[in-house]
């Protein structure tokens, strides 16, 4: 069984869609949702899931995460680094 098994069960994501369907009622109660990273927003754009919440459920898309909002600058600096002799660079 793969670990992502369970976060494509559309049984599951029917659940979860109804309980925000549910959490969003009465219609003047506004539910918003940040999703940090930017693969987040690429899949809920890439699955339709914008499409299928209750209009009173808001995507705040945030700042991104560490990895998508790097400037390339700085990916260049730690390349530089690692081409160094002696040194063993990790991250992240």
């Amino acid at each position: 069984m793969s670990p992502f098994e369970g976060f494509r069960d559309p049984t599951a994501a029917r659940h979860l869609v109804a309980h925000l369907h549910q959490l969003a009622e009465p219609e003047t109660r506004t539910v918003r949702f940040m999703e940090v990273c930017g693969g987040h927003t690429h899949a809920i754009y890439r699955y339709g899931l914008e499409q299928i919440l209750p209009p009173q459920v808001e995507l705040v898309h945030g700042p991104g995460c560490p990895v998508c909002v790097i400037p390339m600058g700085r990916i260049d600096d730690a390349i530089s680094i690692a081409n160094r002799p002696n040194v063993t660079l990790t991250t992240f």
